[in-house]
């Protein structure tokens, strides 16, 4: 980070290649500052799970197929991002062992909880000025609080977001900013394909172990897809190709609903 010329407006830093108001700034590294915080108890509440679920082989069961995924050689290098795909990828088997009651579906909320998590992410690390309000950083550490009492983080964390997050809606100002329709879009978008497809298919136990993982990575990828275009191509795409057409037949097969069964709602909204 480092301060402007003279020419730029007082009040404006030069942040990750672009210049930003300070206040922008400041936001983007608050959030940052916890999601830093957040990556231990994730690392912490994800260890401890699997290896009860599998004390001897818990490496191969639920780390190997996201290592392999992204690429990566070493779990201990792995990114708040990467921990969050862990996360998300082993919901099914992770929830179930927490609530020994497990209720199909249940745990919706939370795994949208995730996924918001993982969406912050994204917007802190390409951070821009167009995607940061006064609204959307209280949104975003309230979002924070309630993750981190989903993983069980340290009291002083949960206490100091809480601290904060009451302090910045107290603040904010009278009139909300309307978000942009792009962002309602998106979201709309995104809540369709989950609660539709994404979440009935992850609950389906009878589904082949290949199959689930193409539902987690599908998942995985659709929420860290920042533009429309982007999920719509995708969406379209995964329609026409030939590992589409095998989880859609083997979805169909359970009685599930596949991309296909929604395409026309997702194409109308986006075409509206």
């Amino acid at each position: 980070m480092g301060f402007p010329n003279k020419s730029i407006a007082v009040g404006n830093l030069f942040f990750r290649g672009r210049y930003m108001k300070a206040e922008t700034v400041r936001q983007y590294a608050v959030l940052y500052q916890y999601l830093l915080f957040l990556k231990e108890p994730t690392y912490i509440f994800l260890i401890q799970v699997l290896q009860h679920l599998s004390p001897s082989y818990w490496w191969e069961e639920y780390i190997a197929p996201v290592l392999q995924h992204e690429r990566k050689e070493n779990f201990k290098y792995l990114d708040f991002s990467d921990l969050l795909n862990v996360l998300k990828m082993n919901w099914d088997a992770i929830f179930r062992y927490l609530d020994k009651d497990y209720k199909r579906f249940k745990y919706d909320d939370e795994y949208r909880l995730v996924n918001r998590i993982h969406y912050i992410r994204t917007i802190v690390a390409h951070a821009n000025e167009s995607e940061m309000s006064a609204f959307v950083f209280a949104d975003s550490l309230s979002q924070l609080l309630d993750y981190s009492r989903l993983v069980n983080a340290p009291v002083g964390i949960s206490r100091k977001l809480e601290t904060d997050m009451l302090k910045h809606q107290r603040n904010l100002p009278e009139k909300k900013i309307a978000v942009t329709d792009d962002k309602v879009l998106r979201g709309k978008i995104i809540e369709i394909i989950e609660s539709e497809v994404l979440l009935k298919a992850k609950s389906c136990e009878r589904l082949p172990a290949d199959i689930r993982l193409s539902v987690d990575r599908t998942a995985m990828r659709i929420n860290s897809m920042r533009t429309i275009d982007e999920i719509i191509g995708f969406f379209n795409n995964a329609i026409r190709s030939e590992r589409g057409i095998v989880v859609e037949s083997t979805l169909h097969k359970e009685g599930l609903s596949a991309f296909e069964d929604i395409k026309d709602k997702i194409n109308m909204l986006y075409e509206q």
